[in-house]
């Protein structure tokens, strides 16, 4: 299923495969100046309609694995939540991470050591209709309900639909390929927020996102480099 690409995914064998299921997102919208702060100078911000944005993903981690090999519980199924932004670089429309959280300590030390994503460990805990984080960091307490499948307007999809992720390492950039089918969207009804990133909350109330949606999760592969 390759269709809705934007691009051809490499010739070359994929490296991970991995799921990201029950994922809850929220949407906020940012100044451009406040983020380009964050944001490493070499990648251009990406905007829908002259606004940037921001977004809060929480989801279960599933089955991760190397190509050719098995999961192992301990590492491979742990629960995650992630704030990200959009950007671009050569053409190619992606997301940059500003911070990624982890339930379980070793997946962010292996994570750290073989993408150089930024990940760190923090307590999470996911039952049916909630997802609570405390870390040093940030605080987060979401409880929802979902309901029917959601009307994709174009700037849900310019929100989701990303085939690449970003990082600044070794003082440049790289580009991470994935590749999945399109998210399936539903309707999310938030019946109680409590968000707070200490870096970020001077600059946004994300107890107030500006859309929100929930997806059943997809399949993915991805290169390493």
């Amino acid at each position: 299923h390759t269709s809705h690409r934007p691009w051809d995914y490499p010739k070359r064998k994929w490296f991970w495969y991995q799921e990201w299921n029950n994922a809850i997102f929220l949407h906020y919208k940012i100044d451009e100046g406040i983020l380009r702060k964050f944001v490493p100078k070499d990648l251009i911000l990406d905007s829908f309609n002259n606004e940037t944005w921001i977004s809060i993903v929480a989801f279960t981690m599933n089955r991760i694995h190397i190509r050719n090999s098995f999961q192992l519980n301990p590492i491979s199924n742990f629960h995650e939540i992630n704030l990200r932004t959009y950007v671009k670089n050569n053409e190619k429309q992606g997301v940059y991470f500003l911070s990624i959280e982890a339930e379980k300590l070793i997946p962010p030390i292996l994570a750290n050591v073989m993408s150089g994503l930024p990940y760190k460990h923090s307590n999470i805990i996911r039952n049916q209709n909630s997802f609570a984080l405390t870390g040093k960091r940030s605080e987060i307490d979401i409880k929802y309900k979902i309901s029917n499948l959601k009307n994709i307007s174009e700037r849900d999809h310019w929100l989701t639909e990303r085939y690449c992720l970003y990082q600044y390492r070794n003082q440049s950039i790289k580009r991470l390929e994935i590749h999945h089918k399109p998210w399936e969207l539903l309707n999310i009804d938030i019946t109680d927020l409590n968000i707070k990133y200490n870096e970020f909350s001077n600059f946004v109330d994300f107890n107030k996102p500006f859309c929100s949606h929930f997806s059943p999760g997809v399949k993915v592969v991805a290169w390493n480099k």
